[in-house]
């Protein structure tokens, strides 16, 4: 079976949960229509180019599927008509899965700069006068 890479824009006001939920249900869609889900990456809130609706941002998610190529407008018939997903495009897949990106690790507290202490030199006694 052909892998597509389907990428979607989830509603803003969404609570995490609520999104993961939305992730849960289009993959429950795929699974439904034969198909198996391979990678899953929530990019996140992103700015869109041109509002949808009321909103001037979405929750942007990556997946990567494999599924039957006669299913795929089914799928995006069932998909459409969730009210949290805003837009949908489906792709076919080229070259291997993608590496999900992993955040930094942050410290708990940063790190404060400490200044380095600098020598002093005294000044050589008579060293601005002419020796007399």
């Amino acid at each position: 079976m052909p892998q597509y890479e389907m990428v979607y824009i989830v509603r803003p006001d969404l609570e995490p949960e609520a999104v993961q939920a939305v992730v849960a249900r289009v993959g429950q869609r795929v699974t439904e229509q034969g198909g198996s889900i391979d990678f899953v990456e929530v990019w996140g809130k992103r700015r869109l180019a041109s509002s949808l609706g009321k909103f001037r941002e979405g929750i942007y998610v990556l997946t990567r599927v494999t599924i039957d190529s006669t299913h795929i407008p089914e799928f995006k018939r069932l998909t459409r008509i969730m009210d949290e997903v805003m837009r949908l495009l489906i792709v076919e897949a080229e070259g291997p899965l993608p590496v999900p990106k992993v955040a930094p690790e942050r410290p708990s507290e940063p790190a404060k700069e400490v200044p380095e202490p600098v020598a002093v030199e005294p000044a050589a006694e008579g060293a601005g006068s002419d020796g007399n």
